[in-house]
């Protein structure tokens, strides 16, 4: 808004200074037009008869076209001695200034009359050429203005003819320079208030959303904010900002939920800690007992300890606090043997795991954190495939890797879930040990640091469950 104001009071007052610049240059030069006509008009109505001058302008009572008085000052005298041979009575011969000019030509000059007043001066010469009379008493040679006498005629007289006038251009653009301010002051002061009472009447929809925004409060689902006739300029502010309250009431809500599974899946193994430590410490056991139980509390610890680093590893992918070493992998060496920790797992259930791995499946990533994803991909098959059922593992030039395996629990929705943190099929959390739903959620994190994509279907009616991996 200030700087509205600023603006508009620049632009009257430029308006004005050039209003006043071009009045002021079209007043001096008809002014100075004028003098110029009225110096010639005079020097041509000047008549000298047997040597004596006589100038009949000079007694004429403020004749507009000829004399005022109080404003022209005129002087006549003769150019080749300087002798003054007209002049009015009130001026001053000290206050005319130096002329160099030539015959023939008008020349303008300024003058201070006095502390308070100036004046422009015009000067111009002539020869007068001297009328006499015949015996009769009456003219013979009338009185004209010449540059060349006529032969036999009386010689002319040089003589040049001065004229000051006040400068009447002054005052009037004085009193036209205090209207233009006087207008732009007006011009300011109407502007500023029209100004602030259109902003201010424009901006009430704004201070009326930050209201609404201040009436948020921290954890309160379902907030909005709603303008009952928003402007047009704020209907993408306020349509933007409750998106992003969604989003963000959506991430509080995962905040909690993430919450609450850290807090059941770590109730389990402690629990189950607990029971263990407290059966063990209730009475002296053999040296084989304490070491079964050690062995088991040892399991649960190294559950704790994987739900905690898959977590850790989740939350420094999404910070963006990991970097990738590329290095080229064979997917044909790399993929047995990443498996064989599985083996005995789907060995004691009966379990068939058949392999589609072409010679030239090779990529460049990180290998360790492959390892992760794939290890875990192996680890959910062994683990959801049922007694006697089948694995089937296949790895393609251009870094594509599908694991397929039978899952008879899962439904077609449940497919579009599992890459979600602590998502299982079952909700159970009562056996220690169990899978905690972070396998997947980890595999998609890293998937998609390594520049990859990861999809999940489950092929009907046969119920095989499909993960494809994709990495360039």
């Amino acid at each position: 808004m200030g700087g509205t104001i600023a603006g508009i009071s620049l632009l009257v007052g430029a308006g004005g200074l050039m209003v006043h610049g071009f009045i002021r240059d079209r007043l001096y030069a008809e002014f100075d037009l004028n003098l110029r006509a009225q110096v010639a008009q005079l020097a041509a109505m000047i008549e000298v008869e047997e040597a004596r001058v006589k100038v009949d302008w000079l007694e004429s009572e403020n004749d507009p076209q000829v004399h005022l008085r109080g404003i022209d000052y005129y002087l006549v005298r003769r150019t080749d001695t300087g002798e003054v041979l007209a002049a009015s009575p009130d001026l001053a011969a000290e206050l005319l200034p130096r002329f160099h000019g030539s015959e023939g030509g008008a020349e303008l000059q300024d003058i201070m009359l006095d502390r308070e007043h100036h004046a422009r001066c015009a000067r111009i010469e002539r020869d007068v050429r001297q009328s006499v009379r015949d015996e009769e008493g009456e003219v013979a040679n009338s009185s004209v203005t010449t540059t060349t006498a006529s032969a036999g005629a009386p010689p002319g007289l040089p003589i040049e003819l001065i004229i000051i006038r006040v400068d009447t251009v002054a005052p009037a653009l004085t009193a036209l320079g205090w209207a233009l301010f006087s207008l732009w002051v007006g011009c300011s002061v109407l502007g500023a208030s029209v100004a602030w009472f259109v902003v201010s009447k424009e901006l009430e929809p704004l201070n009326a959303l930050g209201r609404q925004i201040a009436r948020l409060r921290e954890g309160t689902s379902g907030q909005r904010v709603d303008l009952p006739d928003p402007p047009r300029e704020l209907e993408p502010v306020t349509r933007e900002l409750n998106h992003l309250l969604e989003r963000v009431e959506h991430v509080l809500v995962r905040e909690r939920t993430l919450t609450s599974n850290v807090a059941h899946e770590l109730r389990t193994p402690i629990a189950g800690l607990i029971s263990t430590l407290e059966v063990s410490l209730n009475r002296w056991r053999s040296v084989e007992e304490y070491r079964d139980t050690t062995e088991e509390c040892f399991e649960i610890v190294k559950q704790m300890h994987w739900l905690v680093t898959n977590l850790l590893s989740i939350s420094r992918i999404e910070a963006g606090n990991i970097s990738l070493q590329r290095q080229l992998v064979c997917l044909d060496s790399v993929l047995p043997r990443w498996w064989k920790p599985f083996e005995a797992k789907t060995a004691d259930r009966g379990i068939r795991i058949t392999w589609a791995i072409e010679p030239e499946a090779t990529l460049k990533t990180d290998p360790e954190f492959l390892r992760v994803v794939v290890g875990n991909l192996f680890d959910n098959a062994a683990s959801y495939t049922p007694s006697g059922g089948m694995i089937h593992i296949e790895a393609r030039a251009g870094g594509q890797i599908r694991i397929t395996n039978q899952a008879t629990h899962l439904t077609e929705n449940d497919s579009e879930r599992v890459f979600d943190p602590f998502w299982r099929h079952s909700t159970s959390r009562e056996a220690a040990g169990d899978h905690a739903g972070l396998g997947l959620t980890l595999c998609s994190k890293i998937v998609g640091l390594m520049g990859g994509s990861i999809s999940a279907r489950l092929r009907q009616p046969e119920g095989m469950f499909v993960v494809h991996l994709e990495i360039a």
